[in-house]
């Protein structure tokens, strides 16, 4: 006779979703914890959370590339939060699993008015990608627009990228991995 052994425990599973640091962003520094974290814990869903969702906000999103780089890639000139989405997505798939990307931002400086703030950073991103045709480091300015959404929380609803010295900007990133599969 066979028994099912209904009352023994069994060995716990592991869960199905990886933890994050991710924090609903009630401050701006939140929001820029939260966009860097993103970054380390290559984390997708927690990186769109820090953009303009129309569910909570009616303003637009826009990002302006650094000018030197529409040329390049002229996919800049339509950016659209769909295809930010697209480009972070390919980011994770096109770097080395277990080594984190970093995120540095640099020299902040930042102007708020109440429901809105502009913040500047000199930033460099670090990582190590699967292909040699992408680069390791990227170095820029930003100047990020934000804005508290229906859940008083801060979002990016414009983001300017420019080039400072020779290195690759940020907008070189996003435009080189666009298309980009893996």
């Amino acid at each position: 006779m066979f028994s099912c052994d209904l009352l023994t425990t069994r060995e716990p599973e592991n869960p199905d979703t990886q933890r994050t640091s991710y924090l609903p962003a009630t401050t701006p520094d939140i929001l820029f914890s939260n966009i860097k974290n993103s970054f380390k814990e290559k984390a997708y869903d927690n990186y769109m959370s820090s953009f303009v969702n129309p569910s909570f906000t009616d303003k637009p999103f826009a990002f302006i590339s650094a000018s030197e780089s529409i040329s390049l890639y002229p996919t800049l000139a339509n950016w659209d939060i769909s295809s930010e989405q697209q480009y972070f997505n390919n980011l994770i798939i096109s770097t080395k699993e277990d080594i984190p990307i970093i995120l540095d931002l640099q020299n902040e400086i930042k102007n708020t008015m109440g429901d809105s703030a502009v913040y500047q950073y000199d930033y460099i991103i670090s990582l190590t990608p699967i292909n040699e045709n992408i680069q390791s480091s990227y170095r820029g300015n930003m100047k990020v627009n934000i804005v508290l959404d229906s859940r008083s929380q801060w979002v990016i609803s414009r983001w300017e990228d420019f080039k400072s010295g020779e290195n690759p900007t940020w907008s070189e990133l996003k435009g080189s991995l666009y298309w980009k599969t893996v």
